[in-house]
């Protein structure tokens, strides 16, 4: 037997040598040792108390938290890795000097299945910068954006909940911070309600801060996100405006009316408001002392900001404008303006072929004579012409002739806006 298994010892250590090398054939052939670039690995910052305990905080340069890994191994595992599978760390606590520029932080990078000899990182470092820490109270603007509340309401008051609020990031950026904004969607809402909103930071050129931006901001107690009460007040139209006058004109001159622009307003407010402006009379008075006609002796105006005199709770609606033109007119003692309809007018001498068009529905004339006589005065009384003679097809300031019967005096002279334009007769013969 011993003979028998000490013979041929050359041709045995020949087949197992031989089988040894057709097993490694095998093995290569089947499943080959292979390398592979895997792209888009995105790497991680760990341990960043670690520079912020030295008052610091760290900022990625540009494209350094994504980096390409190479892996060596078998052809069967290597195939199947993509890069969620590539664990990238860059660990703060591995930077040697902090006082470089840029500073750099080794990246270490694991797979599994894969050997640490086998996985090398490219670049082998993540490039970045180290900014003082800095935290800024800001306070939160609340906004609707372009949405509108339903149709009757408007907004009374957003407020944000909390009201301001603690942002900690790198100095650089939280310089840049100009404002914090809420905004929330009211599009056919008619009710009170509490809405949850986002914060947008925008910087001192109005430009939102990008995610990557963001990602360097810790806020404090709050998730980047806050509460927002809306307060709904509904709209009521027709507000009559009333105003009255201090002063006395100068002698020989009295106030004739006083002639208000916009004559009425559109309000919102609560419902406790609307009831109680309902109990004036839907009416807001203009204090007198805004308008002083001391020493006056002829027509005058007055811009008078109207939102100073609403009452509480109550507001003008978006797109008014606030402001109120008070028209005073100043008339001689024994004098009286009268509106005399455009219709009344009769136009004379107009060309063949034109018609005379009013601009305005009616002129003010300006008549004196003694008390009784001007009780007695009728408009019908009052006649008024304009000269067309030699004016063409056109728009004119044209004086207008006012005859009056004895007795009576025209205050002021009085012109007229008349546009003359082609009749449809000679409209017709022109298409023709």
């Amino acid at each position: 037997m011993t003979k028998k298994l000490l013979s041929n010892i050359p041709l045995k250590l020949m087949s197992v040598i031989i089988g040894i090398v057709v097993w490694l054939l095998v093995v290569n052939i089947d499943d080959p040792i292979v390398s592979d670039t895997i792209q888009g690995v995105t790497v991680t910052i760990k341990n960043e108390a670690y520079v912020e305990s030295a008052g610091l905080m760290c900022l990625v340069e540009e494209d350094q938290d994504v980096i390409s890994v190479t892996v060596k191994g078998k052809r069967s595992v290597v195939d199947n890795i993509k890069a969620s599978d590539i664990k990238a760390v860059a660990d703060l606590t591995q930077i040697t000097n902090m006082r470089t520029t840029p500073v750099m932080v080794p990246i270490s990078v694991s797979c599994p299945g894969i050997s640490p000899a086998n996985i090398k990182s490219d670049p082998l470092n993540m490039s970045i910068s180290l900014d003082d820490k800095m935290t800024l109270e800001f306070l939160v603007t609340v906004s609707s954006g372009e949405s509108t509340p339903g149709k009757g309401y408007e907004i009374g008051s957003l407020t944000a909940s909390p009201e301001k609020i603690k942002i900690t990031g790198p100095q650089s950026l939280i310089q840049k911070i100009d404002k914090v904004i809420a905004t929330v969607n009211l599009d056919g809402k008619t009710e009170d309600a509490v809405l949850l909103a986002d914060l947008k930071i925008i910087d001192k050129n109005q430009e939102e801060l990008e995610p990557r931006q963001m990602g360097y901001l810790k806020f404090y107690n709050t998730d980047q996100s806050v509460s927002v009460a809306v307060d709904l007040w509904k709209v009521k139209n027709d507000i009559k405006i009333h105003a009255g006058y201090v002063g006395y004109p100068e002698d020989g001159y009295k106030v004739e009316k006083i002639t208000l622009t916009p004559g009425s307003l559109t309000v919102a407010g609560t419902d406790e408001a609307l009831q109680a402006l309902a109990d004036e009379g839907n009416t807001i008075t203009i204090p007198d002392e805004y308008i002083d006609v001391s020493g006056r002796n002829e027509d005058f105006e007055t811009k008078i900001d109207i939102s100073e005199l609403l009452p509480g709770d109550i507001k003008l609606t978006d797109g008014s404008n606030s402001t109120v033109i008070a028209s005073v007119s100043i008339l001689q003692q024994n004098s009286q303006e009268y509106s005399i309809p455009t219709l009344n007018i009769e136009p004379q001498n107009v060309e063949k072929g034109l018609n005379a068009v009013f601009e305005t529905d009616s002129i003010q004339v300006r008549i004196k004579a003694t008390s009784k006589e001007l009780s007695q005065l009728k408009d019908t009384d009052i006649k008024a012409s304009i000269e067309c003679s030699g004016r063409k097809e056109g728009t004119y300031t044209i004086p207008v002739n006012i005859v009056l019967p004895d007795g009576y005096e025209l205050v002021n002279d009085v012109s007229t806006v008349v546009k003359l334009v082609a009749d449809a007769e000679t409209q017709n013969a022109d298409n023709e």
